[in-house]
């Protein structure tokens, strides 16, 4: 008799998940993301560690049988720590981080998460959003954030100089501009300023490491990054080389942007901007929110309030817009209780309710429901995040390629090449060809 009930227990267990004997203990990863929790102190800053131990210890509350254990993981370690879990079989069941792989879905490492979204889900995020994580024809990615500081998707405006030059900067903001436009409009906001008869106020300035903005340039006259498989570069097509011709025009034939590009970088640019040196700079809501940082901490003497406004777009042709959106993926479960606990993690961390939290870092979040009804106490900042918001959604692209393309391994001999050209000692054409022969070089490595 004993002997049938230790077979039966035996037997009981077998047909029972282990995740119902027990608590469901969920593994969580995140890189650093400074997020204000609820009810967070207003007088201090959020740390690393806030918004995570925040949502555990939340969600646990609601579901009393779930542990939630989180780790945060530097963005420079991120990638590496990845890898070796994977190849141990310790990965998370759930991850934000600052990259994923495509491949991963390839090799059946990843859960679809198409039979747990909404028909409001499916409204309510942008397309972009869901095409982050869209593999094969099935969705990957719990959306989360949308855009980043806006480099390389949005120019700002400093209003004031466009209204002394007799510029209509509400009509640039809402129909945006051509080259052509952009070239004249330029030329209007470049001036002596102290009348000694040397320019030292121009339009727009540029570094040759702020890859971001440069590329919008190069892109909206056509060109393409890569081939359809992404087996191979061709940033030196006859529309990439137009576009830095442009670009190189803007400084040495039209005047309107400063030399020295070969030795700047996106910083060099922003201060630039700040000082107001020049008109316009490039950003997003969070470059907005960089110049009140820099208010109170002395590093800029007083606030301004620029204006956001698409990039200018070659005539009969649409914009570009870097878009970028990410979220949380999860990892494949054997059990199907836990597969249904951690999706609901997802879910909690992905609803409007959580979502608007990123409002704290001054992001965009993808729900289109929740930017509406951000920063409802600054009228400025909540219709800048409207108008970049539509920028992306109705301009927005990939610029580097997909998850698993190496563009940070190929990146420098960009930053290389943009030197070459803006420094005179290559054309145009001649830099991007020594771009496309390093790069396809590395490229074959991988």
């Amino acid at each position: 008799m004993k002997r049938l009930g230790v077979i039966l227990l035996v037997l009981l267990m077998l047909a029972v998940p282990i995740s119902a004997l027990g608590k469901t203990t969920i593994t969580w990863w995140i890189n650093p993301w400074r997020i204000a929790p609820p009810g967070f102190p207003s007088d201090k800053a959020p740390t690393e560690e806030d918004f995570p131990k925040w949502a555990a210890e939340e969600f646990m509350r609601l579901h009393p049988d779930v542990e939630v254990k989180y780790v945060v993981v530097g963005n420079t370690e991120y990638s590496q720590k990845m890898a070796a879990a994977i190849a141990t079989g310790t990965q998370p069941d759930i991850f934000k981080g600052p990259v994923w792989d495509t491949r991963w879905v390839e090799a059946g490492l990843l859960e679809p998460i198409d039979d747990y979204l909404t028909e409001e889900d499916l409204a309510d995020f942008y397309e972009l959003a869901l095409d982050a994580g869209y593999v094969d024809g099935k969705h990957y990615i719990w959306p989360w954030n949308l855009g980043t500081n806006g480099m390389g998707t949005s120019m700002l405006l400093y209003t004031p100089d466009f209204e002394k030059a007799g510029v209509d900067w509400r009509k640039i903001v809402e129909e945006g501009w051509t080259m052509e436009e952009f070239v004249e409009i330029a030329k209007k906001l470049t001036w002596d300023s102290d009348g000694d008869g040397k320019i030292d106020h121009y339009a727009i300035s540029f570094g040759a490491q702020d890859t971001h903005n440069l590329m919008n340039f190069i892109y909206a006259h056509g060109a393409k990054l890569i081939n359809e498989d992404e087996s191979k570069v061709i940033f030196n097509s006859p529309e990439a080389v137009a576009g830095l011709q442009f670009l190189l025009d803007l400084v040495e034939v039209h005047g309107v942007a400063p030399s020295g590009v070969e030795a700047m970088g996106v910083y060099d640019v922003i201060g630039n901007f700040h000082s107001h040196r020049t008109s316009i700079g490039f950003g997003g809501p969070y470059e907005i929110g960089r110049i009140t940082r820099y208010v109170k901490s002395g590093q800029l003497a007083e606030a301004f309030y620029p204006v956001i406004a698409p990039f200018p777009h070659l005539e009969g042709h649409k914009g570009v817009s870097y878009a970028s959106a990410s979220g949380f993926v999860v990892f494949k479960q054997k059990d199907e209780a836990k597969k249904e606990a951690v999706m609901e993690f997802a879910r909690f961390l992905t609803n409007k309710e959580n979502t608007a939290l990123l409002e704290s870092l001054i992001y965009l979040t993808a729900r289109k429901s929740v930017n509406a009804m951000l920063f409802q106490n600054d009228a400025y900042l909540n219709e800048q995040a409207q108008t970049f918001a539509r920028i992306m959604d109705e301009t927005g692209m990939e610029f580097f390629g997909s998850q698993s393309f190496p563009w940070s391994e190929i990146s420098k001999f960009f930053t290389s090449a943009m030197q070459g050209a803006f420094g005179k000692t290559k054309t145009a054409q001649e830099a991007l060809d020594g771009f496309v022969t390093e790069a396809n070089r590395a490229l074959s490595y991988y």
